[in-house]
């Protein structure tokens, strides 16, 4: 059976990371792992833009959004690659989804009820100047594919929003999940944040196994 889990946070909170370290909890006891980010469907979608109508070209590689529909639109990519990832029940694995949004409360009604309502949630929360920070030293010293550029312009007009209240509050009633939701803090040291992501990927394989 596959289960799902999301991973969401503002650009430059640790979402990859948490990705990385849960995705390698998973592979220890022989789970298969899928990872769906929307970031590489609204940077084909920037590619194609030609005409330079729904997106802007910045430094780095990078680009900020004009059109902010394509957002919704990428979210919809997002929910068909997952349906299409369902494995058959005797094969067990992960699909793992990360995104930033504005609104989180938008952004899940364009999900299928069903996918949000049997998922697990994981809310990396990191305040917009630490992540402006983050995002300009991975750029300068990229380590890996991940490192990509978000400008200061985004993080401060768009993903200014607090999401923590919806996702701590609202999320579990509105869906009626039944699943793990948790808030981890990621302004402290990076062992304190992987000893936190590790804790709630062993919540999702002792209710799962």
């Amino acid at each position: 059976m596959t289960e799902t889990v999301f991973i969401l946070g503002r650009p430059g909170s640790g979402k990859s990371t948490a990705t990385y370290r849960i995705a390698g909890s998973a592979w220890n006891i022989g789970w298969f792992v899928i990872r769906i980010r929307d970031y590489e469907i609204l940077w084909q979608m920037y590619q194609n833009d030609t005409e330079n109508k729904q997106f802007h070209s910045i430094e780095y590689n990078g680009f900020d959004v004009v059109d902010f529909s394509v957002l919704d639109l990428a979210l919809q990519e997002v929910e068909m690659r997952v349906l299409e990832c369902m494995s058959p029940a005797n094969e067990r694995g992960l699909i793992i989804i990360e995104f930033a949004r504005d609104d989180y409360d938008k952004a899940f009604k364009l999900f299928h009820r069903d996918i949000i309502q049997n998922a697990y949630f994981l809310f990396i929360e990191a305040d917009v100047e630490t992540c402006i920070q983050r995002i300009r030293e991975r750029v300068t010293h990229p380590l890996t594919a991940d490192d990509n550029f978000v400008s200061d312009y985004m993080l401060k007009n768009y993903y200014h929003k607090d999401s923590k209240e919806y996702i701590a509050s609202r999320l579990k009633a509105d869906y009626n999940i039944n699943k793990h939701i948790e808030i981890i803090d990621n302004m402290g040291s990076q062992q304190d944040f992987t000893e936190k992501v590790l804790r709630f990927a062993e919540k999702i394989f002792e209710q799962e196994i």
